[in-house]
């Protein structure tokens, strides 16, 4: 390819549309894989756009809502690279999708390549590799968003989650004294913690002269929010809307000003880490959240409700290798994204 022709790039940037973490790491991939000469052909799946607002689209960029337009023009692009949907997977008999293997196996021939970066495995325990497709595996660049992922898959390397890229520059975050909020912010599916974590939550307020409030990064988890500031005398709030941009402005606001956030949700977890407040992971059953902020070395205040009064009493020796952690999982995030932009640019 000339340095003066066009690249196409295909990449799908669907993911649940109630969900701020979903077009987050997205928005994250997105941008680290923007450059010159490059033509974006984008495909969603009936994402309304509430989610759309969370991706930074520009009007160069070719967006698709049908999935067999953007099939047949990267089949009828030379050259082309495909940029495999980051986020989770849940890998069934065969992965990727007939569909898929086959669009990808059009891109291949056609003299393109192949980048997955940032997907991550639901659960690991559960995959059978061989299902995995060999066209994955000779991937450009194959890059998984935890460690258990990627030696359950058995090949590419690991990084963090992609939204580990995004918030407020470290030097720029608000000194702890100035940070008088503890967020909570939990799933809607999941069992309602018992009064013993209650109380573990009240404690750390008390114990770090914090006031509770809590939030829904997820629509669908906006009861719970309401019902667990209610039970926990604190106050939920409201943001001004759930179109994904006015909600990352609110959720970002919020923890700016957050010591800490207890959570169950892994980008609530991860987003709240970009902005100052050290991520307490509680969960029912916590082996994702523990992965995918291990990853940032930013997982020993993660485990079971009823670990929570644990992580309070090591929650202040905890906070000295916080900052450090969050610089190096953007570090390996810019490497990665220099990985990928080379081998992208190898290609002209």
């Amino acid at each position: 390819m000339s340095e003066n022709s066009v690249q196409d790039v295909f990449i799908h940037l669907g993911g649940q549309d109630d969900n701020l973490g979903d077009s987050a790491l997205r928005a994250a991939y997105f941008e680290a894989a923007q450059g010159p000469g490059r033509q974006f052909h984008v495909h969603f799946e009936g994402q309304t756009t509430d989610y759309l607002t969370g991706i930074p689209l520009k009007p160069e960029h070719k967006v698709y809502n049908d999935r067999d337009e953007w099939i047949a023009a990267s089949n009828s692009s030379k050259g082309a690279v495909m940029l495999f949907n980051a986020g989770e997977i849940n890998p069934g008999r065969a992965y990727p999708p007939r569909h898929t293997a086959i669009q990808l196996r059009n891109i291949v021939d056609r003299g393109g390549m192949i980048i997955m970066a940032g997907t991550g495995l639901k659960d690991p325990s559960k995959l059978d590799a061989s299902g995995i497709h060999p066209l994955l595996r000779e991937a450009k660049i194959a890059s998984w968003r935890d460690k258990p992922s990627r030696d359950a898959a058995g090949f590419g390397t690991w990084a963090p989650d992609w939204a580990y890229a995004l918030g407020t520059p470290t030097s720029q975050w608000a000194p702890a004294e100035a940070r008088p909020l503890l967020a909570v912010s939990l799933r809607y599916d999941r069992p309602l913690p018992g009064a013993e974590w209650i109380e573990g939550v009240r404690a750390l307020a008390a114990q770090t002269s914090s006031e509770i409030v809590t939030l829904a990064q997820v629509a669908r988890d906006a009861p719970r929010a309401v019902q667990l500031a209610q039970m926990l005398d604190g106050e939920y709030l409201t943001p001004p809307s759930m179109k994904h941009a006015d909600l990352d402005a609110h959720a970002r606001h919020t923890y700016g000003q957050a010591l800490a956030v207890i959570s169950d949700r892994a980008h609530g977890l991860i987003i709240a880490a970009t902005e100052g407040a050290y991520p307490i992971g509680s969960a029912a059953n916590p082996q994702k959240i523990k992965r995918l902020l291990a990853a940032a070395d930013l997982g020993d205040l993660v485990g079971r409700y009823d670990q929570l009064q644990e992580f309070s009493a090591r929650f202040d020796a905890q906070l000295p290798e916080f900052k450090p952690a969050v610089d190096t999982a953007r570090q390996r995030l810019a490497e990665l994204t220099r990985r990928i932009n080379d081998a992208m640019d190898s290609m002209r």
